[in-house]
């Protein structure tokens, strides 16, 4: 486990911040018990980052290195459980602290690192409970289920695949337990305040789902889900392969063949809905650990087998500089167009189905510090009186707003306005008429309301994935501003009050 956490926080500070950790980093100063876009939990961990660490990047990038931390605790005891040897645990624990997708996923704090380490719990403790045959685990799966889905809904799939899993197999008879009562009874009760935020803000969820589709999914096509999946696990995917393999089609492994049909179910799921691949990373541990064991169990040609995971680990290794912020920019996009063929390729391709220099995580942890400044440098041009009622408006976009939030903080910006995912939530509900720090790709929107705008600066990080948006500062306007932002907000608002 100090392995894990020595990787991620030796290598947190390579580039920026990525813009959604600078949103789920925000949320921590609007705890509530729903966002736009996800569930709590991971509010209350930026809530707890920000009262304990402060504006910190390391506080941030701790919480995914701990989660990584402790998955990897949880496929040590799988594989323990499970009566593996040192080589069943060398492998398993190999596997896992050197696979891409898992180096990646515990490097960002995402909902996606601690929604793993909750699919990961939930399973071990459906192996723990048939393995003991103690129903009364019905009680702690319905909690962690339960707070996995206030991380994220996805875990709905979850719930589904292994519920078809059971009912098909010998161990249905632990549906019909009055301690499976009391589990749904426990994990109802954590979503229940969720269930009710989204009722009183009509629903956000299946409007984010539906531009989900729209604007990622429908760029995606069924072959991407496989290539996904073998770049974010290298050649390690056969590791985890033949674990399911043998939790499926072993007959000395029957007692878990549920599990297998369980993940299979679950996989079967994502692909069909045209999910991405690293939606289903929360059930690779398991499969990894029973891979391990199953490997040192059947397979008895030991030289082979660690050469075999050398040569897996070379490949691994060659992917690093794609999931972990290892190499400058210019560094990696040359090494990028070196292995473009046979390692890159995958990785750099974006949420438009598009191919470019370097992947799209990076893209967005780079050019946010540059955007700050031309902000800081047109905040420091006001006066005192000027700085006391500037507004800091970020056209439609929570990563401008996150990086003044974040990066802003030492230079005493205020806080940014944008109607872009939760910020709708959290703008005022009324600004001073001026002036106006404007954060766009052009001034279009605010020509019409200002006499005088002056450009402050243009980014031009051409790695960043919103290079050449621009700072204007606004003065003297032609109208209300006050009246035209009254407007806005309320309109924007009304899409999730109950009463429309």
């Amino acid at each position: 486990m100090a392995a894990k956490l020595c990787i991620h926080l030796f290598t947190f500070s390579g580039y920026e911040l990525h813009r959604d950790e600078m949103l789920y980093f925000n949320m921590g100063s609007h705890p509530a018990f729903g966002y736009l876009t996800v569930p709590p939990v991971t509010g209350w961990f930026a809530f707890l980052i920000k009262n304990i660490f402060g504006h910190s990047a390391f506080g941030i990038k701790l919480i995914p290195a701990l989660f990584g931390a402790a998955t990897l605790f949880i496929v040590a005891k799988t594989v323990r459980e499970l009566g593996g040897g040192i080589l069943a645990l060398s492998i398993a624990s190999v596997v896992y602290l050197i696979t891409p997708g898992f180096l990646l996923l515990f490097s960002l704090f995402t909902p996606n690192a601690i929604e793993y380490f909750l699919w990961s719990l939930a399973i071990y403790l459906i192996f723990r409970m048939v393995e003991t045959e103690n129903p009364r685990m019905w009680i702690w799966i319905g909690i962690v289920l339960g707070l996995s889905f206030n991380t994220k809904y996805s875990v709905a799939f979850l719930i589904a695949g292994f519920f078809m899993s059971l009912l098909i197999s010998k161990q249905q008879k632990l549906l019909f337990s009055w301690w499976f009562a009391a589990g749904i009874a426990a994990g109802l009760l954590l979503i229940l305040p969720n269930i009710i935020w989204q009722y009183n803000h009509n629903w956000p969820v299946f409007n984010h789902f539906k531009e989900l589709k729209e604007t990622q999914i429908s760029n995606l096509k069924y072959s991407h889900f496989f290539t996904d999946l073998f770049n974010l696990n290298s050649a390690f995917l056969l590791i985890w392969i033949f674990g399911l393999g043998t939790l499926l089609f072993a007959g000395n492994e029957k007692k878990y063949r549920f599990l297998g049909m369980g993940i299979l179910f679950t996989l079967l799921i994502f692909i069909g809905l045209k999910g991405k691949a690293y939606y289903v990373s929360g059930l690779l541990p398991f499969l990894v650990a029973f891979g391990g064991y199953a490997i040192e169990k059947y397979c008895k040609q030991r030289v082979a087998v660690i050469a075999g995971l050398s040569l897996l680990s070379v490949y691994s290794l060659l992917s690093m500089p794609f999931v972990l912020p290892v190499l400058s920019f210019k560094t990696l996009e040359k090494y990028a167009g070196k292995t473009k063929s046979w390692v890159a390729a995958p990785f750099m391709r974006w949420e438009d189905g598009l191919e470019y220099p370097i992947s799209q995580v990076f893209a967005d942890m780079t050019g946010w510090r540059e955007l700050t400044g031309y902000v800081t440098l047109a905040f420091n041009s006001l006066d005192d009186d000027e700085k006391q009622h500037c507004t800091v408006y970020c056209q439609r976009s929570y990563g401008y707003a996150g990086a003044v939030h974040f990066y802003g903080k030492q230079s005493g910006l205020p806080q940014p306005v944008t109607f872009h995912e939760s910020y709708i939530f959290w703008a005022p509900d009324s600004i001073a008429e001026e002036p106006i720090i404007y954060v766009s790709y052009n001034i279009d929107e605010f020509q019409p309301l200002f006499n005088e705008i002056t450009e402050i600066g243009c980014v031009q990080d051409p790695y960043f994935r919103e290079k050449g948006v621009k700072v204007f500062l606004c003065r003297n306007p032609k109208t209300n501003i006050q009246e035209v932002y009254g407007n806005a907000v309320c309109n924007e608002r009304k899409r999730f009050t109950r009463d429309n």
